[in-house]
């Protein structure tokens, strides 16, 4: 199984970007290497529409260029999980549209935080058959509990 994991925080500590494998199994491990916790700021100064802007330029500066590894790879990729956090991060759900990802080999990780606008962009893009995982905020210690099942080839369905 040849599955793609992407996010806009690091859930693997130690690893760097790229493909992993045991045995048969392949992920296409796609995370901020940064070295921070978070991927975006989690203070911002101002009003809430400078945040979402901020928050926005961040996620796009940290998830475009991933998405890029990812794009070329996808037509080989059985099933690809995507992170998408509170602020900035339904950034991939917009790729994931715009590129075609087929709603059944997509399975969402979502935290609380603004679900209800995140739950409608999935259905906008037309992944309403796609899973939804629900997770922690940050996400971290959901990606990273897939990620060692993806590994074993027990990624769960």
């Amino acid at each position: 199984m040849k599955v793609a994991m992407i996010s806009y925080n690091t859930f693997v500590g130690g690893e760097q970007n790229g493909w992993k494998s045991r045995g048969e199994n392949r992920i296409l491990l796609l995370q901020n290497v940064n070295g921070n916790a978070w991927g975006m700021s989690q203070h911002v100064v101002g009003s809430r529409s400078q945040a979402e802007e901020k928050w926005g330029t961040e996620a796009k500066a940290v998830i475009d260029p991933l998405w890029e590894q990812l794009q070329s790879e996808l037509p080989t990729i059985d099933m690809v999980v995507l992170y998408v956090g509170g602020h900035g991060a339904e950034r991939i759900i917009e790729l994931a549209a715009k590129y075609g990802l087929v709603p059944d080999r997509a399975t969402f990780v979502f935290c609380d935080c603004n679900l209800a606008k995140k739950m409608k962009m999935v259905r906008e893009g037309g992944f309403s058959s796609s899973r939804i995982v629900p997770c922690e905020c940050g996400g971290r210690g959901t990606m990273e509990r897939l990620y060692r099942y993806a590994l074993k080839g027990n990624l769960p369905a």
